[in-house]
């Protein structure tokens, strides 16, 4: 794998929809992500980016004004993306 991939694994709760968003970034680019609410639970990828009213991330990673508490793991991320 080339090292000079920069990954980085995020977890937000969106309060107004009530959703929690997964998201995996590669270069600052979202890669993967998965949803998580009442609705169920969304898997998202570059090859299959949108499934019904859900899109996988496509703006900057700056954007989503994270907090250093938003960032996980990749073990906390993978953990989740494999209980599909």
């Amino acid at each position: 794998m080339d090292k000079n991939i920069q990954e980085l694994f995020v977890k937000k709760f969106w309060k107004e929809e009530s959703i929690w968003f997964y998201i995996h970034f590669q270069n600052e680019e979202a890669i993967r992500q998965i949803e998580i609410s009442s609705k169920g639970k969304v898997f998202l990828t570059l090859e299959n980016p949108q499934q019904g009213e859900s899109m996988l991330y496509d703006q900057s990673i700056e954007e989503l004004d994270l907090q250093d508490s938003d960032f996980i793991p990749k073990e906390e991320f993978e953990g989740t993306w494999n209980d599909q």
